[in-house]
C-alpha cells in the first residue's frame, strides 16, 4: 500500500521509484558540502598559503550570511539529478528529488529566519 502512495504512476522502468530519487537527493547536498569544504581548503592553502580548518568552516556556517550562501550552493547538484531523471523519463524519481529539495529549502529558510 505504501508503494502505491509513493509511486502513484506505474511505469515500465524498473528503477523509477520514489526512493531512487529520494535517497540520492538526500545525500547529495551533504556530499557537496564536504566537496565545497575541500575546494575552499585547497584554495586557501595554495592561494593564500594558510590553513583553513574544518572548525573555521563550521564557524563560518554559523554566520547567517555564509550559511545561506553555502547551503543553497550545496542544494544545486540536486538540479542536475532532477534533470538526469527527467531525461531518463523517471517521473517518480524526479518527483522525489523535487520533494527532497523543497524539504532542504524549508529547513534553510527556518534556520535563516531564526
Amino acid at each position: 500500500m505504501l508503494d502505491r502512495i509513493l509511486n502513484p504512476t506505474p511505469t515500465i522502468y524498473k528503477w523509477d521509484r520514489f526512493w531512487v530519487g529520494f535517497l540520492p537527493a538526500l545525500v547529495l547536498p551533504v556530499v557537496s558540502m564536504f566537496v565545497l569544504y575541500g575546494i575552499m581548503a585547497l584554495s586557501s592553502h595554495y592561494l593564500h598559503h594558510e590553513e583553513f580548518s574544518f572548525s573555521a568552516f563550521v564557524n563560518a556556517m554559523q554566520s547567517t550570511l555564509y550559511f545561506l550562501r553555502i547551503s543553497t550552493l550545496c542544494c544545486m547538484p540536486n538540479a542536475a539529478l532532477f534533470f538526469l531523471f527527467i531525461r531518463l523519463n523517471y517521473n517518480n524519481a524526479s518527483r522525489a528529488v523535487v520533494i527532497t529539495t523543497m524539504l532542504y529549502v524549508i529547513l534553510i529558510v527556518i534556520k535563516d529566519v531564526s
